[in-house]
């Protein structure tokens, strides 16, 4: 019975320290905010000639960030999870960066 009983009590403090490392619904709310502005912001960037095509590539990466970070909740996982997923999006934007000088 006591073995039962220490089993539930682990079982407990697991998951009280497993939900004190997620998010607030108040971060889900400031994060969605970010990802709007950081929208209007390429909507106005679209405009600019040569550097637009950078800052569109930067302001992807950083919102694919965010997402990766809070909303996949990645955030509370080991950092190479999060860099498997940023890589790959830092180097499409890295080649599109290239890509415009030989276009």
């Amino acid at each position: 019975m006591a073995d039962s009983k220490q089993l539930a009590s682990g079982a407990a403090s697991h998951a009280e320290t497993h939900s004190a490392k997620h998010a607030t619904p108040g971060t889900y709310v400031a994060v969605l905010g970010a990802l709007a502005v950081l929208t209007l912001i390429e909507l106005t960037v679209v405009y600019i000639p040569f550097l637009g095509q950078f800052l569109l590539v930067a302001i992807a990466i950083a919102k694919a960030w965010l997402v990766l970070q809070f909303y996949m909740h990645l955030r509370y996982e080991r950092k190479i999870l999060t860099w498997i997923f940023l890589l790959p999006a830092i180097a499409v934007g890295i080649l599109t960066v290239i890509m415009q000088f030989f276009v």
